[in-house]
């Protein structure tokens, strides 16, 4: 690994932070603006709609200007939708918090992931490829996890966290306006274009295995950190924001460990583990209503964390083993916005605990998980039975022989 990936892992480190800071506010933007826990899971959702256009444009975009002119802008609107939030008294400021939020992490998450492995050694660059998986696991954890220690414990809950978070973002500018420049703007680049879409021949194991599968992850991560956050101060009685922040810590950064524990196994099995056992887990915060149990919520966190990650890394394996190298961006792009999509219906659980409660809402959507995970581990497994990596047909000389079992 040389200084300039570890340098692009800074940036990306802090910048995922600032992403996740908002969960274990939830509760007190809840109160203190009187918003019900629809428009608080609708705050949380909001940066999907920014962050999925803007992740395609920029992976493009950096391809034909350069890294650095992508992931510089994209650090500066993250620092600037962080002094949105330290100022927010009114809640229109804390949906353009997010707006900005969404931009920011678009145009800096597959670019900065590229950054990193473009200054590896060539001999390190798989080592660089998952230890950017980690540090974005580990950044998009590490928001809640402090931001609850400083929401607790700091002198003004709604506004500290994210005082300190710009203070981090000033050195991940810092480390990625050093770092050196890895792909220069091209002279004729050509007219834009933006793909995206199921590779032909690919579209029945994406649609049926894969693609359900990221969405159910999401689904079960974004809810985590949505409702649940709201659940167990509102139904569980917990007042300390520390622990709210410690189940978004656990359910987002373990999931980097998930790559060192299920390598060498087949993606697909991987993956299919991974759905079951995140719609199962998701019965013990059902569980902890009836228990009053705020241990079993963090219990479940660690472990949906854990084998979300076994979701995530059969995912991307599949999608970067299947298909040529000029359809691999295209294929991942689909992933990803899956994954984000996968985010959506938690707006829709949030207005029914408006209505009906949060304890039935959370079982609703256990049983909403456990149906998506059913359907890959059904109609998925049959039409996708094995992975088949891409290889590319030999060119054979005009005239050659070609061998029967060829």
């Amino acid at each position: 690994m040389t200084l300039g990936s570890w340098k692009a892992l800074i940036g990306m480190l802090v910048l995922t932070m600032g992403t996740s800071t908002l969960t274990p506010l939830l509760p007190l933007y809840k109160s203190h603006f009187g918003i019900s826990t629809g428009t608080a899971t609708l705050l949380f959702v909001t940066y999907t709609v920014t962050v999925c256009p803007t992740m395609l444009i920029a992976g493009n975009l950096s391809d034909r200007l350069g890294r650095k002119r992508l992931l510089l802008p994209a650090l500066a609107l993250m620092t600037l939708a962080s002094l949105v939030f330290a100022l927010a008294e009114s809640v229109p400021m804390l949906f353009a918090g997010r707006v900005l939020q969404g931009l920011a992490i678009g145009g800096f998450l597959g670019v900065g992931a590229a950054f990193v492995v473009d200054h590896a050694r060539a001999d390190s660059k798989a080592l660089a490829a998952a230890l950017a998986g980690v540090f974005f696991r580990l950044g998009f954890g590490l928001g809640p996890g402090l931001a609850g220690l400083a929401a607790q414990y700091g002198p003004d809950p709604r506004h500290t966290p994210f005082w300190g978070h710009i203070a981090f973002m000033v050195v991940g500018i810092i480390a990625i306006a050093t770092a050196s420049e890895t792909l220069m703007r091209r002279a004729d680049p050509g007219p834009f274009r933006i793909r995206i879409g199921v590779p032909a021949g690919q579209a029945r194991g994406f649609l049926t295995y894969v693609a359900p599968a990221i969405f159910m992850m999401s689904f079960v991560e974004g809810t985590v950190l949505s409702v649940v956050p709201i659940f167990v101060v509102e139904t569980l009685g917990v007042t300390n924001l520390a622990i709210v922040g410690a189940i978004g810590f656990m359910v987002l950064a373990l999931g980097g460990i998930a790559p060192f524990l299920v390598r060498g196994l087949d993606p697909r099995r991987s993956l299919a583990i991974g759905v079951s056992l995140s719609s199962v887990l998701s019965l013990l915060i059902v569980a902890s209503s009836s228990l009053d149990a705020v241990w079993l919520v963090l219990l479940a966190a660690a472990a949906i964390g854990i084998v979300n990650g076994f979701i995530l890394f059969g995912g991307t394996v599949i999608c970067g083993t299947i298909v040529p190298i000029q359809e691999r961006g295209k294929l991942m792009s689909l992933l990803y916005m899956c994954a984000y999509a996968g985010t959506i219906p938690t707006v829709l659980l949030g207005f029914l605990g408006d209505g009906i409660g949060l304890t039935p809402t959370l079982a609703i959507f256990s049983a909403m998980a456990l149906a998506i995970a059913a359907f890959v581990l059904v109609v998925g497994t049959r039409l996708f039975p094995e992975v088949i990596p891409y290889r590319e047909e030999p060119v054979r000389e005009p005239g050659a022989l070609v061998s029967p079992t060829t």
